[in-house]
């Protein structure tokens, strides 16, 4: 391959990139674009042209706004399943003789705090708690904290890689060889919808925000069930929710007892121009159904919470619908999304570019970085 062919996949996103509405409407056109002109002489083959599109990409601080490399099974990586818990490390299920639970604290001599820093320098993202999501649980092998790509970035290429774990108070080191992925990481393919009661609560899983006749036909179910039940709260899961189409919102507040609410207001800049599509001034009187949810509603989110689900989530929280629980939200509550999701023309790299700016009903608060839990867990009143 050419170096022009490198260059044109980069010049095809940068092209792309100067449509974003963070370019159209403030000041920061000019800098973005002397920091891709200098990238353009530094690229010289596939991995210069990867750094230089992820650096492009970072300047929006857009979790919408990403290139996005898919594991294949001939990608190689630590098959270390962990999330994050605070600012912990935990091992979700066991490895080799490490049991669940365990602690991770180091790689190759690395604290895993510094390990974030490094990955806030490759991921594009709105807030901390984005990347913390995306690192443990996106399946792309440029987000994957442990995929072999990130970690011969940190630590060079490697026959294995020394892990430390705290297991009951003991650390422990384990020498980690490399495997090729297996699909451990890719979405999950449980229902996109299910409930269960717990005690005097019925439980809502949404885990995509898909608006269909399932779904509709879902909340009429479980409003029936709250009332012949007698159910004193429903609780809306959305923590494994990434995202989908925000119609879902509208839907689910119809079987609340809310009077009126506002949404987010949403700005297209397809056009090239700002177009105001809904308005966060404008007060909606809810057409509510015949059979309403208990009064009593929380709403659950985690860093894994993005896009229409975190949208989904705000607006509960800005009409005073639901209580929030969980962890604070990895979408940033006012951000940019509508993503148009392109190819680069010579090597097919995939990546997304913002075409919408939304802003949270309750304009008071859009400074905030993150939707944050009401109350912790155990002081909920149910």
């Amino acid at each position: 391959m050419s170096n022009n062919i490198f260059s044109d996949d980069f010049i095809y996103v940068r092209k792309a990139l100067e449509s974003h509405p963070l370019l159209l409407n403030s000041d920061k056109r000019e800098q973005f674009c002397n920091l891709v002109q200098n990238m353009e002489n530094t690229i010289i083959d596939y991995n210069s042209l990867i750094d230089a599109l992820t650096k492009a990409t970072l300047f929006f601080n857009d979790g919408h706004t990403n290139i996005e490399l898919p594991y294949t099974t001939e990608d190689l990586c630590l098959r270390i399943p962990c999330k994050w818990q605070k600012e912990r490390l935990i091992l979700m299920d066991n490895y080799r003789n490490i049991p669940a639970g365990a602690e991770i604290i180091s790689v190759e001599g690395r604290q895993v705090s510094e390990l974030l820093s490094f990955a806030e320098t490759k991921i594009p993202h709105e807030n901390t708690y984005l990347v913390k999501s995306r690192t443990t649980e996106y399946p792309y092998k440029n987000y994957h904290l442990f995929s072999a790509m990130n970690l011969e970035l940190l630590f060079g290429k490697k026959e294995f890689y020394t892990i430390t774990f705290s297991v009951n108070g003991e650390c422990v080191e384990k020498q980690c060889s490399l495997v090729r992925y297996d699909g451990f990481l890719d979405f999950s393919q449980k229902p996109f919808i299910d409930y269960e009661i717990a005690e005097d609560r019925m439980i809502l899983h949404l885990r995509e925000c898909i608006y269909n006749e399932e779904y509709k036909q879902t909340l009429q179910k479980i409003a029936v069930i709250c009332k012949e039940k007698k159910l004193s709260a429903l609780e809306l899961d959305l923590s494994e929710n990434m995202g989908g189409n925000s119609q879902v919102i509208d839907e689910f507040i119809h079987f609340t007892h809310a009077e009126s609410y506002r949404r987010y207001e949403m700005i297209d800049y397809s056009s090239g121009s700002p177009v105001c599509v809904t308005s966060r001034d404008t007060v909606v009187t809810n057409q509510r159904k015949d059979l309403l949810f208990p009064e009593n509603i929380y709403c659950r989110v985690s860093n894994a919470t993005f896009s229409s689900a975190r949208t989904f989530a705000v607006t509960l929280k800005d009409n005073g619908i639901a209580t929030i629980i969980g962890e604070p939200t990895g979408g940033k509550p006012c951000s940019y999304g509508m993503p148009k999701k392109d190819l680069t023309p010579n090597l097919k790299i995939r990546f997304r570019v913002s075409r919408a700016l939304f802003l949270r009903p309750n304009a008071e608060l859009d400074a905030e970085e993150a939707l944050v839990p009401d109350k912790k867990e155990a002081e909920s009143n149910y």
